[in-house]
C-alpha cells in the first residue's frame, strides 16, 4: 500500500508553478488570456527537484528538506536578493503546512544560500548537507545539452545569427560553467557536472565543425 502523499508537497509544487507562471508573464508582458510560449522557470524548478532527490539518495541528505527547498528555491526569482527573501517566505509558508516544523530552518538555510553560479576557488563544501545538495542540484540543471536548448529558446539571443549564438554559448561554457563544475559540493554532483560539461563541449564543437564545410 502506497504511503499517502503529504499535503506540503502538493502545496509547494502549486506555489512554485504559480510563481513560475507569474514570472514568465511579467517578463514577456503577456496578458492573462495569452498562452505562455515556454515556461523556463517551471521547467527549471521541476528539474531541480528531480536532481535534488537523486543527489539526496546518494549523499544521505534529508529528502524532505531537499525536496521542499527545491520546490520553493525560486519563488521570488526576478526580485533583488531572491534567495534571501524567498527563504523568508518559504519558512512562513511551511509553518502553515504539515511540513515537519523541526526541519524548516534547514529548508530556509538552503534557499537563502543557493544563489550564484560559482563559489570561491578552494572553498569548503557548504554545510549542512541539504544546503550543499540544493546548490549542486540548481547548478546541475544549467549543465548539459538540454541546457543549450533551453538557453537558445530565451530572448537574449534574439537578433543573433546561428554562428553568433554558438560562439556565445562556447564563451559562457569556457568562462563561467567551467568554474561551476569546479564549485560543486558533493562527489556525485561533481562527477555528473563533469560528464555534462564534456557533453556540452562536444555538442558545441560538432556544431562549429558543421560551419566549416
Amino acid at each position: 500500500m502506497n504511503e499517502k502523499e503529504p499535503a506540503w508537497r502538493a502545496q509547494c509544487r502549486t506555489l512554485a508553478q504559480e510563481r513560475a507562471e507569474k514570472e514568465v508573464r511579467a517578463t514577456l508582458n503577456l496578458r492573462p488570456e495569452e498562452p505562455i510560449p515556454f515556461n523556463y522557470r517551471w521547467e527549471h524548478v521541476q528539474r531541480v527537484v528531480q536532481v535534488a532527490l537523486w543527489l539526496a539518495e546518494r549523499t544521505d541528505a534529508d529528502r524532505e528538506v531537499v525536496e521542499a527547498a527545491a520546490w520553493l528555491h525560486d519563488i521570488r526569482k526576478g526580485e533583488p536578493n531572491h534567495g534571501t527573501i524567498g527563504a523568508v517566505e518559504a519558512g512562513m509558508f511551511l509553518q502553515q503546512s504539515d511540513f515537519p516544523p523541526e526541519k524548516i530552518a534547514r529548508v530556509v538555510d538552503a534557499i537563502e544560500r543557493h544563489a550564484g553560479l560559482t563559489r570561491p576557488p578552494g572553498a569548503p563544501p557548504l554545510e549542512p548537507l541539504e544546503t550543499a545538495v540544493l546548490w549542486d542540484a540548481d547548478k546541475l540543471t544549467k549543465l548539459g545539452v538540454s541546457m543549450i536548448a533551453q538557453q537558445l529558446s530565451t530572448r537574449q539571443f534574439d537578433g543573433m545569427s546561428l554562428a553568433e549564438r554558438r560562439q556565445e554559448m562556447q564563451k559562457f561554457l569556457r568562462t563561467v560553467l567551467s568554474k561551476t563544475v569546479e564549485s560543486m559540493n558533493t562527489a556525485p554532483a561533481r562527477h555528473l557536472a563533469q560528464v555534462r560539461y564534456r557533453a556540452m563541449a562536444s555538442f558545441l564543437n560538432e556544431w562549429e565543425s558543421e560551419e566549416k564545410l
